[in-house]
């Protein structure tokens, strides 16, 4: 499966893991050209979340991961008084919500093997 292939499989994923939370969640439709602000809008008891779906097969996930107008989209998203977007990164069959505030202070995040900072894809 290629990068993309296996990129659309998480972000589908992802939402159905949401929706079976009880998330009311929407998926952001790629424009023509590929661009998105972010991939998922969930919903639950009031409360908004925006998310970016990412694979990685790296022990690191850099900032340098996001496209630009995916970091213009999640600061207009706070300025607007929403919670702190997240990263959903699916890696080695775990899934890391990391904070775009992480993200943007520290340039990157270690995906521990050990699964301390994780979640099994499984449990969310």
């Amino acid at each position: 499966m290629n990068n993309k292939a296996w990129g659309t499989q998480w972000e589908q994923e992802f939402c159905n893991l949401l929706a079976a939370q009880g998330f009311w969640v929407h998926f952001i439709s790629p424009a023509p050209d590929g661009s998105q602000p972010f991939d998922v809008i969930a919903v639950k008891a009031g409360e908004a979340y925006a998310y970016d779906c990412k694979t990685c097969a790296a022990n690191w996930f850099s900032i340098d991961r996001l496209e630009d107008n995916q970091v213009m989209a999640f600061e207009k998203w706070l300025r607007c008084g929403n919670r702190m977007p997240e990263v959903a990164i699916l890696h080695n069959d775990k899934i890391y919500l990391v904070s775009y505030a992480h993200l943007k202070g520290f340039g990157r995040v270690r995906l521990n093997d050990d699964g301390s900072t994780s979640v099994h894809r499984g449990k969310l």
